[in-house]
């Protein structure tokens, strides 16, 4: 690269200063401009081979690795336990009009903004509010909510092992009434006692059974799911449920176990940061995929599967004028992509600096409407053949959303399925890896942001820092291994793992899109792809202003629609609700905490505060000085000596001067302060302008040390 001047260098030609970093038009410069005609070449930092580009910090092996990451961690579990659920109440396949309108307005604009602005920093979720420092407590409540995600998840885990285990015999337990957890209870599906006892089946369900003996009839009317041995054994055999939430009951030491397996894995899984968990991927999220196509072609081959998938996806388009069901589509759209946990920051942190992110932020959000419609197809066949074993008519069947979905509703369904002990193998099997992808991302969160916010204590021991969060999160974890852990696990689900995240969404919103700026954050995906995304205006309406209604309409939906906790026939406590409120905000208070500590150290005066807070940190942008020195060229010694020859001058005026000493905090240069401006302040006055030239007295213009890595 060379300086070249198309203009006479008196003054007649304008200067293009937005290549200068900020301190150049201080020192008011007296600068031609220039054309580039190549790159510069830093010994420092390879780019272009086949390592990392950020050799400190790491990336991602190869761009695979990323994509099933980002995949692994939006296509959850959700897709299984809560869309087809929302899909079997809200009118079919007409509840997809609203969820993709609202995946648009409310999950996709959270979604771009955290890929864009976790690669352009390449900082996890507390370090990447250098953006606005004021707000650096919006990735502490992050990460705080990704520990409460942490032990979520961990559990499911451990409940879906616990399954995986137990159905690796010749009858899983759950597909008959003869065990000691059963009950007096206990019955199969009327179908299938019908057809045991050579009994009639009537066209409402019951059954008639004639004795030749004593020629009596005996009716056996329309069992109740309720009393179904998956249930028992949810309940008896995994949980060992108590009478209520308060009643802690006995510990569970096979399901302890087996949460202590699930956090090994996911400590052996991360023990080498991204290089590990990138080769994890490509079991934990492309092998679920043939285990679901295996299923899904399992199940539509069984009695009953066909008819309900048609019956329960055919569209219902009068529920489009319910707002009610547009706000359900709105939660499960924001919930879906699983933004403002941090993980999304974390995961894009490893991605090479200019990956092309437009491209995968449109192929992850397709991928997880895909999985969605995949998990409602899986659940409705499942649906067809249980009322059908059940002698069940498709319009009387109810079925719950959340873990009965799951560990009560599939599991009996596939215990009814030939060769059962198979295909409810695989569907754990599919399960425990859906959830393991999801943790362990969950986990990396929490130790990357750490690592990042405090590089100089934790980076060089983030092994000890994974170990110490692990050990940690056993312990959290091993309380819910109790009989009243799935009380608690319910509030979990309905308080802090819910509307929190809302909440965070439109501070962040708000933070970036008011205060940085919509147009530095869509500058930021320019530099990032090199040009920038397609309609311009609306993505800039659409974040201004859409987004926040959006925001707030959500969470106005959750504190309105919110009812009286319930489980089964169990009410929860009014104690209970108010223990869960409190630890859902608990994390909410860390936001304004932080931020009056970071007004509080700011230095200056309460002007100077405010400047420093809602401005970036000077350490904001690329974490590598090469692509720094793509914007800001003269911020890197080598490109400044190549930049600036001997013969270009600057003029520091007073005036100028006095500014730089005003936004330094205020006192005269002294010492070596004075030096780095040239200066000369003992006793004389400085004259009106210096000129100096940059050859001689390079040192004039501020240091700015090379890094690798912020």
């Amino acid at each position: 690269m060379s300086i070249s001047s198309n203009e006479d260098r008196n003054g007649r030609g304008q200067v293009d200063m937005s290549l200068y970093p900020p301190f150049i038009r201080q020192l008011d410069a007296k600068l031609p401009d220039y054309t580039r005609e190549g790159d510069i070449e830093y010994p420092f930092e390879e780019i272009t081979g086949v390592g990392d580009e950020n050799r400190i910090r790491g990336n991602w092996s190869n761009k695979s690795d990323y994509l099933l990451a980002v995949i692994g961690f939006t296509a959850g579990v959700g897709s299984f336990w809560k869309f087809p659920f929302l899909v079997f109440q809200n009118g079919g396949a007409a509840f997809l009009v609203p969820y993709l309108v609202m995946l648009c307005l409310a999950a996709l604009p959270m979604f771009f903004m955290e890929m864009v602005l976790g690669q352009f920093s390449s900082s996890a979720a507390i370090s990447v509010w250098k953006v606005v420092p004021l707000f650096k407590g919006i990735g502490f409540a992050q990460v705080t909510i990704s520990g409460f995600f942490a032990v979520f998840f961990n559990i499911i885990s451990a409940w879906t092992l616990f399954y995986l285990i137990n159905s690796f015999s010749f009858s899983i337990p759950w597909s008959n009434c003869q065990n000691s957890w059963s009950g007096e209870n206990c019955t199969l599906g009327t179908r299938i006692q019908c057809r045991e006892m050579n009994g009639t089946l009537l066209v409402n369900g019951s059954c008639i059974v004639e004795h030749a003996t004593s020629n009596e009839t005996t009716v056996i009317p329309l069992h109740d799911l309720d009393s179904i041995p998956s249930l028992k054994y949810f309940h008896n055999d995994v949980l060992m449920l108590s009478k209520g939430v308060d009643d802690f009951g006995t510990l569970n030491w096979y399901l302890g176990l087996c949460v202590l397996v699930c956090w090994i894995a996911v400590f052996l899984c991360l023990f080498q940061g991204v290089k590990s968990s990138g080769k994890v991927v490509y079991i934990s999220v492309i092998f679920p995929f043939i285990i679901l196509t295996v299923l899904l072609t399992r199940l539509l081959t069984l009695d009953g599967s066909i008819s309900a998938v048609l019956y329960f996806l055919t569209p219902k388009w009068t529920v489009l004028k319910d707002l009610h069901v547009w706000g359900e589509a709105a939660v499960q759209a924001f919930y879906s992509v699983s933004c403002c946990s941090g993980g999304l920051f974390t995961i894009a942190s490893y991605s090479r600096f200019h990956n092309h992110l437009y491209k995968d932020i449109c192929l992850v959000l397709i991928v997880d409407v895909i999985v969605s419609l995949i998990g409602c197809i899986l659940t409705f066949s499942a649906i067809g053949f249980t009322c059908f074993e059940f002698a069940i008519a498709l319009d009387k069947f109810h079925i719950r959303d959340g873990f009965h979905l799951v560990f009560v509703f599939l599991a009996e369904a596939l215990a009814g399925v030939p060769v059962a002990p198979l295909y409810a193998g695989l569907f754990f099997i599919m399960i425990l890896l859906v959830v393991h992808a999801t943790q362990m991302f969950v986990v990396e969160t929490i130790v990357s942001s750490l690592c990042d916010e405090y590089p100089e204590r934790l980076r060089r021991n983030r092994r000890h820092v994974l170990t110490t969060v692990c050990a940690l999160f056993i312990c959290l974890s091993i309380p819910f291994c109790l009989s009243s852990g799935l009380y608690w696990m319910e509030l979990l689900t309905q308080f802090v793992l819910t509307w929190p995240l809302v909440f965070i969404a439109f501070l962040e919103c708000m933070a970036i899109n008011w205060i940085y700026g919509v147009d530095n954050m869509l500058d930021n995906a320019k530099w990032i792809v090199g040009h920038w995304p397609p309609c311009y205006i609306f993505w800039k309406i659409l974040f201004k202003f859409i987004c926040p209604l959006v925001y707030l309409s959500i969470l106005c939906f959750l504190w309105l629609d919110w009812n009286s906790i319930e489980y089964e026939s169990y009410q929860f406590p009014y104690w209970s609700i108010l223990a869960a409120w409190g630890i859902a905000s608990l994390p909410l208070l860390l936001i304004p905490i932080i931020g009056i500590w970071q007004f509080c150290i700011a230095k200056g005066s309460i002007t100077q505060k405010w400047w420093r807070v809602l401005y970036p940190d000077d350490a904001w942008g690329p974490a590598l000085a090469i692509h720094r020195a793509e914007k800001f060229p003269l911020q890197i010694p080598e490109a400044r000596r190549l930049l600036l020859p001997p013969e270009v001058e600057i003029a520091s005026s007073q005036r100028d001067l006095q500014e730089n000493i005003q936004m330094n905090g205020g006192g005269p240069l002294t010492g070596a302060r004075s030096s780095e401006f040239g200066h000369q302040t003992d006793g004389k006055s400085i004259r009106s302008t210096d000129v100096k030239s940059v050859g001689a007295t390079i040192n004039t213009i501020p240091k700015f040390e090379r890094e690798t890595a912020i």
